[in-house]
C-alpha cells in the first residue's frame, strides 16, 4: 500500500467567499489501451514488475462563492505533472516470447485547466451549468519526433447544463444538454508504392498526419425526461419515467472509417444512433 501526500487549505473570506488551496501527489496503477478509432476494443492493462505505477503532482486553486441562498459559483484551476506513463508499445511487430515489461513504453504528460461551476441547489426550478476547459499532453521518446500530443480522449471545451423542474410534487421535468471538443485521431493520408528488386509483389507503405492532430466534429445532444414518483402498492418508492435521448437526433461521429486500398484514402463516417424515444419503471424496495 502506498501514501500519497496530500494538502489542502482553505480561507474563509466571508461566509459567502471562500478560497481553497490544495496539492496531492497521485499513483496510476492502470493504463488504458485504446483502439484509434474504435473505443468498443479499450481494455486496462495493470502494472507489474518493470512496470512501476505511473505518478504525478496535481495542484489546485479554487473560488467558491454563494452570493445567495441556494446559489453557489465555483471556479477552479488546475495544473498536474504526469510521469512514468506506461502503454504498449505499438511499434514491437511480434509480442511472443516477449517479458510483460518489454511490450511497454514509458514516458512523460501533463495537464492544465480550468472548471466553472453555476448551481441552484433548491426550488422549483434547479439544476447547474457546469464549463471545464482542459488541456492533456503526453509524449514518449522517439514517438511523434518525441513531440507532445493530446491523447484520445482530450477534450478542450466540456459543457453540461442540467435544469429540472418540479411540475407538481408528482411530476418532475428534466433536461440535460451535453457539449464536447470532438475526440483527437490521426489521420491517414495516404500510401506510398515501393517496388522491391529483390521481390515479386509491391510494398504499400501508409502515411499518416501528425499523432492525434485532427478532431471528429465537436459532440453535442439534448436528452428529455419526465418523471412520475409514486409508492408501489406501499412496498417502495417508485419512478416512472419517460425520456427522449438525443431530442433534436443529432447523428455525432462515432468515427471515421478510411478504405485505405483508395489514394488517398476515401474517409466515411460512422455516426452515432439518432432520436430514442425511452420508457422505464424503477422500484426502490
Amino acid at each position: 500500500m502506498r501514501l500519497d501526500p496530500r494538502i489542502s487549505a482553505d480561507y474563509q473570506f466571508s461566509s459567502r467567499l471562500k478560497l481553497q488551496a490544495a496539492y496531492g501527489r497521485y499513483h496510476q496503477f492502470l493504463t488504458l489501451i485504446t483502439n484509434e478509432a474504435f473505443s468498443g476494443f479499450d481494455v486496462w492493462l495493470t502494472t507489474a514488475d518493470g512496470v512501476p505505477p505511473a505518478w504525478g503532482d496535481q495542484f489546485g486553486l479554487g473560488l467558491k462563492y454563494t452570493p445567495k441562498r441556494n446559489y453557489n459559483v465555483e471556479v477552479e484551476v488546475y495544473y498536474r505533472t504526469m510521469r512514468g506513463l506506461f502503454e504498449l508499445d505499438p511499434r514491437i511487430p511480434d509480442a511472443a516470447g516477449l517479458d510483460y515489461a518489454d511490450l511497454f513504453r514509458f514516458g512523460t504528460g501533463y495537464a492544465y485547466g480550468l472548471e466553472v461551476l453555476l448551481e441552484k441547489t433548491a426550488g422549483r426550478f434547479n439544476g447547474f451549468i457546469g464549463y471545464t476547459y482542459g488541456n492533456t499532453r503526453r509524449k514518449f521518446e522517439n514517438y511523434n519526433n518525441s513531440n507532445f500530443y493530446p491523447p484520445k480522449y482530450d477534450r478542450t471545451h466540456d459543457v453540461n447544463v442540467v435544469l429540472n423542474y418540479n411540475l407538481s410534487r408528482k411530476w418532475m421535468l428534466t433536461s440535460v444538454f451535453s457539449y464536447a471538443t470532438g475526440q483527437a485521431y490521426t489521420e491517414p493520408l495516404g500510401r506510398t508504392r515501393i517496388r522491391d528488386p529483390f521481390g515479386t509483389l509491391p510494398t504499400d507503405p501508409l502515411t499518416v498526419g501528425r499523432v492525434n492532430a485532427s478532431r471528429l466534429p465537436d459532440y453535442h445532444r439534448l436528452d428529455l425526461s419526465a418523471t412520475y414518483y409514486s409508492t408501489f402498492f406501499g412496498l417502495g418508492d417508485s419512478e416512472l419515467q419517460i425520456q427522449i435521448i438525443n431530442a433534436y437526433s443529432r447523428r455525432n461521429i462515432w468515427f471515421y472509417n478510411f478504405e485505405l486500398e483508395e489514394n488517398p484514402p476515401e474517409r466515411s463516417e460512422v455516426p452515432l444512433l439518432p432520436i430514442i424515444p425511452s420508457l422505464s419503471y424503477t422500484i426502490y424496495f
